[in-house]
């Protein structure tokens, strides 16, 4: 069986949560215009939105690697119903963080298995994370500390990071929140025999 395994990701966080698993695999560009999916789906629920995207990115790679396993996940931010986008520039990360502050929301996970040009499996995690409340000078603090890869990150926070300081409770799945759901897809992998060299045999 071809044990090849591809993440159809260039995150910095999601390829290191995957190698410091040791699990090898090759890491690719999705292919997928986001905007534009979720433009095409303005009308479906966070989740709806989140799944399809994960689903998305798995297969565009699966077309032209069709034994292989391809990985694709996303992450979106559910506010009382809103999807949430990266922010486009600080002074839109500010508005989202004023406007998350003291209040509940919900960090979707969708982590997916593509093969053979069909989705095989996956998984939804939806972690509750409730953020202080901040004041505006507690929040120009934050983002004067942190650099712009925090523009890429969906809710303008890395938990591993500066960002654990903005929340009183989050969810327990740590690997979901950063990205992807390690623990999972590390089941499924064995499940499949695809974890270790010798799994299985």
């Amino acid at each position: 069986m071809n044990r090849d395994i591809i993440l159809a990701s260039k995150s910095e966080t999601r390829i290191k949560l995957l190698r410091n698993a040791g699990i090898s695999f090759e890491a690719v560009a999705h292919g997928v215009d986001e905007e534009e999916v979720k433009m095409s789906m303005s009308k479906n629920t966070p989740e709806e939105v989140v799944v399809k995207l994960a689903e998305m990115k798995a297969l565009k790679p699966s077309m032209s690697n069709k034994s292989a396993f391809v990985i694709g996940s996303d992450q979106g931010l559910d506010l009382k119903g809103e999807l949430i986008n990266k922010a486009r520039d600080r002074n839109e990360a500010k508005e989202q963080l004023m406007k998350m502050s003291g209040s509940i929301h919900t960090l979707i996970t969708a982590t997916t298995v593509a093969h053979d040009n069909n989705i095989i499996w996956k998984y939804v995690d939806r972690s509750k994370m409730h953020m202080r409340k901040l004041s505006e000078d507690l929040i120009k603090e934050y983002l004067n500390k942190v650099d712009d890869n925090i523009l890429g990150l969906v809710g303008v926070y890395a938990i591993e990071e500066e960002g654990i300081k903005l929340f009183e409770n989050i969810g327990s799945d740590l690997f979901s929140i950063q990205g992807i759901s390690l623990i999972q897809l590390t089941q499924f992998l064995w499940d499949n025999n695809l974890l270790f060299e010798n799994n299985g045999t």
